[in-house]
């Protein structure tokens, strides 16, 4: 029963009574995370600069953040660790199996894609979703303040800025209930909601 639910709700013609898109579009999700960076960086560095000296940061990064060598194998690198992470959340609070993810590319912006092709609870979309930004970004940027580690600075602000999409998508379901389901949407960046058809 619950599999045919599913299944009607990936269906087109599926009561738009129950259906609200919460997907936008490429351009304003890289306006957001142009916004994204300049906060992040005004917010982490200027942190960074008080406590370590704003020379040493320019110092160590041009020792690190300015080697191309080691900057764009880290980006390629965490691009795929940032999906990696979309998959293994939503394998740790559901009881999907790998066989229900779908990996590509979207040659819109030319990124790795891990999608789940049934929906899940709008709670578990919210930690999928939050995962890359939370353990790649913000954990490793805060962590940088007390070690004094500038590659983990410009590391935490480059894959807070990549998760800002993750962070548009997490800001427009603000208000939207946990309980409902929540699919990513099929060819814009964001996600189409549901109204839980299992609530009476």
């Amino acid at each position: 029963m619950e599999e045919e639910i599913i299944n009607k709700l990936q269906e087109d013609d599926f009561s738009p009574e129950y259906k609200t898109d919460y997907s936008f579009s490429y351009t304003k999700s890289n306006m957001f995370s142009l916004a994204i960076f300049v906060f992040s960086f005004v917010i982490f560095t200027g942190f960074f600069g008080l406590f370590w000296g704003f020379l040493y940061i320019w110092n160590e990064a041009e020792n690190f953040v300015f080697n191309a060598f080691i900057t764009v194998p880290v980006l390629i690198g965490g691009i795929f660790l940032h999906e990696l992470l979309h998959a293994v959340t939503l394998l740790i609070f559901t009881d999907i199996k790998i066989s229900n993810l779908k990996a590509g590319v979207s040659w819109i912006n030319f990124t790795p894609y891990i999608h789940c092709k049934h929906p899940v609870s709008v709670s578990v979309y919210r930690r999928s979703t939050a995962a890359p930004a939370l353990i790649m970004g913000i954990i490793p940027a805060i962590i940088s303040l007390f070690t004094g580690y500038v590659p983990l600075l410009f590391f935490g602000i480059l894959f807070i800025v990549t998760a800002g999409s993750d962070l548009f998508s997490l800001w427009k379901l603000r208000k939207v209930k946990s309980n409902y389901l929540a699919s990513d949407h099929s060819e814009r960046a964001g996600c189409v909601v549901y109204e839980n058809p299992f609530m009476i």
